[in-house]
C-alpha cells in the first residue's frame, strides 16, 4: 500500500471523527493506539494528522485482510479516473465485480480503523494520504489526465483533430473532450483496431506484460519520396495511446489499459477466506507428541549451551561442520540444533563475546569472536523444566516489530503469529492435511506480504512451531492454544507446560555393562545428571548412555564426589545400582587427585624471601590472591598489570619483566571520558480509548494563539539571562524541557514539559510524569534544569 505526503489536516477526515459518537470513535483508538501515544492529541484536528501519517497507517494497513486491501485499492482506482470527493458504493462494488452487501461487509473493518469511511451522501472517503495508485499491481499504468494538462492548448487541439474531435480554442473544452473521449471503452478499442498494422499487437503487449517499458518513439527512417514512416509507436503516442518518458520509455495511460481490457475486466475481490482442508487428529496424540517434543527441545537447548564457547564466524553464525557435530553426537536432526542455538541467543543462555584486544605492534592473529554461556544459563538451570520451556516459548515468541522500514525477523514473527493463530481456530480435533492451503489463507490475512515469502514461511514456521512443542501432526497443542490466545503472558501457558514435562522419564534402567536405559522422553533433571557422569549414546523413543572412565572422570573433575555420585544415581534408578557401576567410580575416585594443577596469571620472584613473605601477608594485597610456592616464588590470581599496581599502591616498587628478563616499559596514554547524552524516556501511560474518545469529541475545535518565536518574551517573568533565554527558546520550539513550577501551596516542583500551548497568561504543557496536560500559570514557571 502506497501513502501521500499530506502536511495539512484532512478536512474530510476531521468532519467525519467529530460526527462519531463515543463507542465508535474508541473503536477507532482501540484499533489505533500509536494515536494515543504520549503526548496525547488534545483535540481532533491533532488526531485526524495523527491518522494521516505514514508511521500510523502502514501498521494498520498491516492488520487488514485481503478484502480491505482490494477495495482500497478500487477506490484508489476510481479516483484515478475522477472520483475525487467520494466514490459511490456501486461504483467500488462494479469495479470488483462483487455485489454491494459484501462491499459493505468488507469496508466495515476499514472504517472501524478509520482508512475508509462513509460519508452523508453514502460515497466512500479515504484519507488524503491513501489516495495513492496501488492499482499499478495489477497491470494498469497512471492516469492520463496529469500528461494532458502539461500541453499546449494547440498540442491539446492537434490530438483532438488525429481523434476526430471538433477543434476548440478553449483548453478546458478540449481536455474535457479528451477525457470523455479515453473513458469511452468502446471508442478507444475502434481506433485501435482501425490503426496501422501492428499498433494493436504493441498495445497488447503492453496490456500483458506491463504499462510501461523502453520502446524508441522517434521516426523511422524516410525513404523513397513518400516521406517520413511512422511506427505503430510513435502513431500511437500521436494520439496519446501511448506517452513518451523522459529516459526513452514509454507507458500506456490507465485510461487506454482499462479501455483495451474490455468491458468484463475486473479488480480482484475475495470476501471470503479459502477454505482449508483439514483431518481428524487424535487430541491425545497431539499431547503425546508436543510433551516429547518440548522435552527434546530442553534437552537439545542444555547440550547446546553446555558445549560452549564456539567459534563465532564472520558472517554471525556458526559453523555448518560444528551442527552436524553436535547433531551425531547428540542424536539429534541439525533442525533441533539450529533453533536450540538461536533460542539460547534470544534467551540469553548464550552470548556472542568479542576477543580481547590485540596488544600494540603484536603480530599474533586475532582471535575469532566466540560463543560462550551467560549466567543466566545457571539460573535457567536451576529453574523447573516448565520455567525452562516458558523462557525458550518466549524467545521463539518475539513480537512483531513496528512497521516501516522492511525488516526480515520482523516479518517472521507476524508469519509465525499468523500461522499459529491459523491453525488454533480449527475445530478442536483436527489438522492441516496439507500445507498449501494453509498458506493460501495466510496469504488472504496477511496480503501487506510478499506471497512467496509468506508460503515459505508457513511451512518453516510450521515446521519450528513442530520443534518447540507447540503444534503436532499438523494440530495445535495446549501451548500453541495459550500462545495464540493470549501470547507469552497467558495465564493458560503456565499450565500448558507444566502439563507437557509431567510426563517426562525420572528414573533409568542401569545395567551391569555399565549402561543406563530411559524408556521414553527424560526429564531435564535425569537427563543432566546421566549427561554429567556419562555418555550419550541413542535417542529416541528410549535413550542410552554408557559410563567409562573418562566420563567419570569428567564428572570428578567438575567437582561432583564418589560419595554424592552414587546417592544421586541411585535417587534415579529403578532398584539396586549394578556393582560395576560403583566399583568404576570408586576405582576412579581413588587416584582422581593424584597431581595438583594451580591456574596463576601472574609470577612474583625476588631473593629476598622474607620480603615476599611479608607481600604474602599484607592486608591491601589479599585481594591479588597471593600465595606462597617457594621461599623466593609468590604466585598471584591477577594479571601482571593489576599485580603492579596493587604492588606499588602498597608501597612496594616493583618492575615487570618479560619471559626473557628483560624489563618491560608501559606508555601510558591519558583516555578522554565520553560523557553520554541525557536520553528523555517517556513513561509507558495507559490510555483508555473510551476516556479519551469522550474527552477528544468534548474538546472544542477552536485552536488557541500559535505559540510563535518571540511569543514568551515579554510573558514570562525573570532576566533576560542564558538560561532564561534557553527556557524560552526551548518552550518555543516545542522541545522536552525542565521547569521550575511554583504550586498554590508554596512547593515547587521540576516538571519535565513539552507541546506547549499558549492560552492568555497560561501556558497549556504535556508534563511527562504522571503523564497528561496542565496549565501552567506563566507567573510561576522559572528555569529547573538538572
Amino acid at each position: 500500500m502506497q501513502y501521500l505526503e499530506h502536511s495539512e489536516p484532512d478536512e474530510d477526515l476531521i468532519k467525519w471523527l467529530s460526527g462519531l459518537d463515543e463507542p465508535r470513535l474508541a473503536q477507532i483508538l482501540a484499533n489505533r493506539p500509536d494515536a494515543l501515544a504520549a503526548p496525547w492529541p488534545r483535540r481532533l484536528t491533532d488526531l485526524a494528522r495523527r491518522l494521516s501519517t505514514q508511521g500510523s497507517l502502514a501498521p494498520a494497513t498491516r492488520e487488514l485482510t485481503a478484502p480491505g486491501l482490494q477495495i482500497l485499492c478500487a477506490v484508489q482506482l476510481c479516483g484515478a479516473l475522477g472520483e475525487v470527493n467520494g466514490v459511490p458504493l456501486t461504483k467500488v462494488a462494479g469495479r470488483l465485480g462483487s455485489s454491494v452487501v459484501d462491499v459493505g461487509l468488507a469496508l466495515a473493518p476499514l472504517t472501524a480503523r478509520a482508512l475508509a469511511w462513509l460519508d452523508e451522501n453514502n460515497l466512500i472517503q479515504v484519507p488524503e494520504t491513501m489516495k495513492g495508485h496501488s492499482y499499478v499491481q495489477h497491470g494498469l499504468g497512471q492516469p492520463l489526465g496529469p500528461p494532458l494538462s502539461r500541453l499546449s492548448v494547440r498540442q491539446l487541439d492537434e490530438i483532438a483533430k488525429r481523434l476526430g474531435l471538433p477543434s476548440n480554442s478553449r483548453r478546458q473544452v478540449l481536455l474535457d473532450d479528451l477525457m470523455e473521449f479515453f473513458t469511452d471503452g468502446p471508442r478507444v478499442r475502434t481506433l485501435v483496431a482501425d490503426g496501422p498494422q501492428g499498433v494493436a499487437e504493441l498495445l497488447d503487449e503492453f496490456v500483458s506484460d506491463g504499462p510501461e517499458r523502453d520502446i524508441d518513439l522517434t521516426y523511422a527512417r524516410p525513404y523513397g519520396h513518400a516521406g517520413l514512416a511512422e511506427t505503430p509507436a510513435t502513431w500511437a503516442a500521436k494520439r496519446c495511446l501511448l506517452i513518451a518518458g523522459s529516459e526513452g520509455n514509454a507507458h500506456l495511460p490507465l485510461e487506454v489499459g482499462l479501455a483495451l481490457r474490455g468491458p468484463d475486466f475486473r479488480l480482484p475481490f475475495t470476501p471470503h477466506p479459502p477454505a482449508i482442508r483439514v483431518a481428524p487428529v487424535s487430541p491425545e496424540r497431539v499431547a503425546a507428541e508436543t510433551a516429547a517434543a518440548a522435552l527434546r527441545l530442553l534437552d537439545r537447548t542444555t547440550t547446546v549451551v553446555e558445549a560452549a564457547p564456539f567459534p563465532l564466524l564472520k558472517n554471525g553464525g556458526v559453523g555448518s561442520r560444528l551442527i552436524k557435530k553436535l547433531a551425531k553426537d547428540t542424536g539429534a536432526t541439525t533442525e533441533e540444533i539450529k533453533l536450540a542455538f538461536d533460542l539460547a541467543l534470544d534467551a540469553e543462555l548464550l552470548l556472542a563475546q568479542d576477543p580481547p584486544p590485540p596488544a600494540p605492534r603484536s603480530r599474533k592473529p586475532v582471535a575469532p569472536s566466540m560463543i560462550v554461556a551467560t549466567d543466566g544459563f545457571a539460573r535457567w538451570r536451576g529453574e523447573s523444566s516448565a520455567a525452562q520451556l516458558r523462557q525458550l516459548l518466549a524467545a521463539w515468541w518475539q513480537p512483531p516489530r513496528s512497521a516501516g522500514d522492511y525488516d526480515p525477523s520482523s516479518v517472521n514473527d507476524e508469519a509465525r503469529h499468523l500461522t499459529l493463530r491459523l491453525l488454533a481456530e480449527l475445530d478442536h480435533g483436527t489438522g492441516v492435511i496439507d500445507h498449501e492451503t494453509l498458506g493460501d489463507l495466510a496469504v488472504w490475512h496477511a496480503p501487506t506480504l510478499d506471497e512467496d515469502t509468506l508460503r515459505a514461511l508457513v511451512t518453516s514456521l510450521l515446521a519450528e512451531a513442530t520443534l518447540v512443542g507447540a503444534v503436532a501432526s499438523n494440530a495445535v497443542g495446549a501451548v500453541g492454544h495459550a500462545l495464540a490466545s493470549g501470547g507469552i503472558d497467558a495465564p493458560e501457558l503456565v499450565k500448558a507446560t507444566e502439563e507437557l514435562v509431567a510426563g517426562a522419564c525420572a528414573t533409568a534402567l542401569f545395567g551391569t555393562d555399565l549402561t543406563a536405559i530411559v524408556t521414553g522422553p527424560p526429564s531435564t533433571e535425569l537427563a543432566a545428571l546421566l549427561d554429567r557422569v556419562a555418555d550419550r549414546e541413542t535417542q529416541g523413543s528410549a535413550s542410552t548412555w554408557r559410563f567409562s572412565p573418562a566420563s567419570v572422570r569428567r564428572a570428578l573433575d567438575n567437582g561432583e564426589t564418589p560419595a554424592g555420585l552414587v546417592d544421586e544415581l541411585g535417587s534415579v534408578a529403578r532398584g539396586e545400582l549394578p556393582q560395576p557401576l560403583t566399583y568404576l567410580i570408586k576405582d576412579i575416585a581413588r587416584r582422581h587427585g593424584e597431581v595438583d594443577v594451580i591456574e596463576v596469571r601472574s609470577v612474583i620472584v625476588g631473593d629476598n624471601p622474607a620480603l615476599l613473605a611479608e607481600i604474602v601477608a599484607h592486608r591491601k594485597l589479599v585481594k591479588l590472591g597471593v600465595a606462597l610456592v617457594a621461599p623466593s616464588v609468590v604466585t598471584s590470581s591477577a594479571d601482571a598489570v593489576t599485580t603492579l599496581a596493587a604492588l606499588r599502591d602498597a608501597g612496594y616498587a616493583p618492575v615487570q619483566r618479560s619471559s626473557d628478563g628483560a624489563v618491560v616499559v608501559r606508555s601510558e596514554k591519558p583516555v578522554a571520558a565520553v560523557t553520554e547524552p541525557v536520553r528523555i524516556t517517556r513513561p509507558n501511560v495507559v490510555a483508555d480509548p473510551l476516556e479519551h474518545a469522550a474527552r477528544l469529541l468534548r474538546e472544542p475545535e477552536s485552536p488557541p494563539r500559535p505559540l510563535k518565536r518571540g511569543a514568551l518574551m515579554n510573558l514570562l517573568p525573570g532576566n533576560r539571562s542564558g538560561v532564561w533565554m534557553r527556557l524560552i527558546w526551548q518552550l518555543e520550539a516545542g522541545f522536552p524541557v525542565w521547569v521550575t513550577y511554583e504550586e498554590y501551596d508554596g512547593v515547587k516542583r521540576k516538571l519535565l514539559v513539552s507541546s506547549p500551548e499558549l492560552h492568555g497568561e497560561t501556558l497549556d504543557v504535556w508534563c511527562d510524569k504522571p503523564g497528561g496536560y496542565r496549565r501552567l500559570e506563566l507567573s510561576r514557571i522559572s528555569p529547573g534544569d538538572k
